[in-house]
């Protein structure tokens, strides 16, 4: 059976973290969770990051609100933007 993409959300202090179809993927091609099996893995990096993004944008300014993440494995960084726009980028 053919499941559509799944994405992924999380909540922290009104900021919304959306983790879509092909973030996930790439966060699956990490050497260290490549033997993870989906939705575990989504859901244990979203509850994992979900706080410090948030504290992290509060503390720039951003104000709450909801964000798209993406991720670049070859540099293990993540992007949160709003909008398209690119607002922060953190270490995975």
């Amino acid at each position: 059976m053919n499941r559509p993409p799944r994405s992924y959300e999380a909540f922290w202090q009104g900021y919304h973290f959306r983790l879509d179809a092909d973030a996930v993927a790439a966060l699956r091609s990490l050497p260290d969770l490549d033997g993870r099996e989906e939705p575990a893995v989504a859901e244990d990096f979203l509850r994992s990051s979900a706080e410090g993004w948030a504290d992290a944008l509060s503390a720039a300014g951003a104000p709450p609100g909801d964000f798209d993440v993406a991720l670049d494995p070859r540099q293990r960084r993540t992007h949160l933007s709003r909008g398209g726009v690119r607002i922060f980028t953190a270490e995975i």
